[in-house]
């Protein structure tokens, strides 16, 4: 029977213990039609971790639709505060707002995005009364774990109510690490302000001019009513950076005065996560957009790193720089900085003719949240137009591997040897290759490519720490994968910044050592970024 529990009187509930007497995690045979990686379902053991977690984006079903913007909010902090903990892959909420009013089934959700848990729920909000719902759905057996409920006469103060909801939600997950998790980042914020302040990101995810300058006004409008809230001052910087962005006739004025606004944010809130990746971003993007780098030629005169491609489920084909792919799929991962990275991708890849401007973007995205097969498809595309694009063509293995094609993955390295591409395999470790796949499948996979990165470091050659971690993590070699984890994060390499995402990681992720990677890896994330403390910039 499930549990229906209320906020106010505690949230309980040992999914170990239900989850073992219900007996949920026995093997689901994947589709045979679904070129995708079949979740790992094994019997449970009362006290095993659940490894990953998808957050479904929330529906609205207030009497008059209008609480979209409160439904937006309340999930992106269940995501946030999940994300915290260092022993759960949890899916970005870029990656799962594709299955908002999805009619695709829990076990489909869950083998596409590779997970064992999803979470699905609702918000309703009638006159001074507000209910949030949340069901915990074990994935492969669409089983239901768990339902959080919370039925509230009045919420005044919405971060605190959020921080509440995401609380009960982590003590479901994994109650041993809650007390980890919850640190507001804004303490008395006026309730005019925190309304004013989600308006303004649910007018930002718009991603449209209009939808900037709206999230401009809201922004300006919750700083009004509370001048010291770090997040709208976040969120204003990148609504000026971006409206900026759009107006070809800007000299550098927005950008500099977003700049500004940004490192107001930061010294007004030196925790705030949005201000830091706000700031982040906006330094790492000026170079780009300021014209202190070369723009990326159009259709015409492209150089010959620019491809047209295709992107299964896209609007049409765009040309993008095949140049700038690799092996690293670093994203943002606050709603705020998610649009800044993606519309300077956007100047940076360009769109041969009024399509998705995806490409690189969406491989690395497609390669992170576990959707190994549609990665692979367009990286075979790009692979068979530029065979020269050694990055491209070790995604490519990868993703077959990782989508359970082992075959097609040694197709793939056959086709890299013959084309002769910079670091492709020779003959004999194609033919080591053949045979380590037919004997072990996916681990022979491992232990070839963890031998060809150990014989090119022997050799000299720059072989990325990051790499022969991955290599050792998948082949289950604690202690080697520890460390040349922690080489890579001392040499700084930004292959680490994916072991949050990365599956290759799920076993290793209780391991303390992986707890403290992935505190030194969050702290390198953000080390461009200048704290310069002064005085708030003026607004207008």
């Amino acid at each position: 029977m499930l549990a229906l529990l209320v906020a106010t009187t505690g949230v309980t509930g040992a999914l170990g213990v239900y989850l073992a007497e219900q007996g949920v995690f026995d093997a689901v045979e994947a589709d045979p039609d679904r070129r995708a990686t079949p979740v790992r379902a094994i019997a449970y053991v009362p006290g095993q971790a659940i490894r990953s977690v998808a957050v479904l984006p929330l529906d609205d079903f207030s009497p008059d639709g209008n609480q979209a913007y409160f439904a937006a909010g309340m999930h992106e902090e269940l995501i946030a505060k999940l994300s915290i903990l260092d022993g759960i892959r949890v899916v970005s909420r870029r990656s799962v707002m594709q299955y908002a009013q999805t009619t695709l089934s829990m076990p489909d959700i869950g083998r596409e995005l590779d997970v064992d848990v999803v979470v699905e729920g609702s918000v309703t909000r009638t006159g001074d009364r507000t209910r949030v719902t949340l069901r915990v759905v074990h994935a492969p057996s669409e089983s239901d774990i768990q339902t959080l409920q919370w039925d509230r006469a009045e919420v005044s103060d919405v971060l605190a109510f959020q921080t509440e909801v995401a609380h009960a939600l982590v003590h479901e997950i994994d109650g041993a690490h809650e007390e980890t998790v919850f640190t507001r980042t804004a303490a008395n914020v006026m309730p005019a302000a925190q309304d004013a302040y989600f308006k303004g990101k649910y007018e930002y995810e718009r991603g449209t001019p209009d939808g900037y300058r709206s999230a401009f006004d809201y922004f300006e409008e919750a700083l009004v009513e509370d001048p010291d809230f770090a997040p709208a001052m976040a969120g204003m910087a990148g609504a000026r950076f971006l409206i900026g962005l759009e107006d070809p006739e800007d000299s550098g004025h927005e950008f500099s005065q977003a700049h500004e606004e940004a490192v107001a944010a930061l010294d007004l809130d030196s925790t705030s996560v949005e201000a830091m990746e706000v700031l982040a971003f906006i330094e790492r993007s000026m170079p780009h957009v300021m014209g202190t780098e070369p723009e990326i030629p159009g259709p015409l005169g492209a150089p010959k790193t620019m491809r047209v491609v295709s992107i299964p489920g896209g609007s049409d084909s765009i040309m993008i720089d095949v140049a700038a792919f690799d092996t690293t799929w670093v994203s943002a991962v606050t709603a705020l900085g998610e649009r800044i990275e993606e519309q300077v991708r956007r100047r940076r890849i360009s769109p041969e003719r009024d399509g998705d401007p995806r490409g690189a973007l969406e491989v690395r995205q497609l390669m992170s949240t576990g959707r190994y097969a549609e990665a692979a498809t367009v990286l075979d595309e790009i692979v068979s137009g530029s065979p020269g694009t050694s990055a491209a063509w070790e995604m490519l293995v990868r993703a077959n591997v990782s989508a359970g094609d082992e075959r097609e993955a040694v197709a793939a390295v056959r086709r890299w040897h013959e084309s002769a591409a910079p670091g492709a395999p020779n003959e004999v470790e194609l033919s080591q290759l053949t045979s380590a796949v037919a004997r072990d499948g996916a681990e022979g996979y491992w232990a070839w490519t963890l031998d060809r990165l150990t014989a090119a470091d022997a050799a000299g050659r720059a072989v990325p720490r990051a790499d022969l971690a991955a290599a050792h993590a998948a082949l289950g070699h604690r202690d080697e994968a520890f460390g040349y984890l922690f080489q890579a994060l001392e040499a700084g390499e930004p292959g680490v910044l994916s072991i949050r995402s990365d599956p290759v990681w799920d076993d290793l992720r209780n391991d303390d050592r992986f707890r403290e990677a992935g505190r030194q890896a969050q702290m390198m994330r953000f080390s461009p970024i200048r704290r310069a403390p002064g005085a708030r910039p003026p607004r207008g």
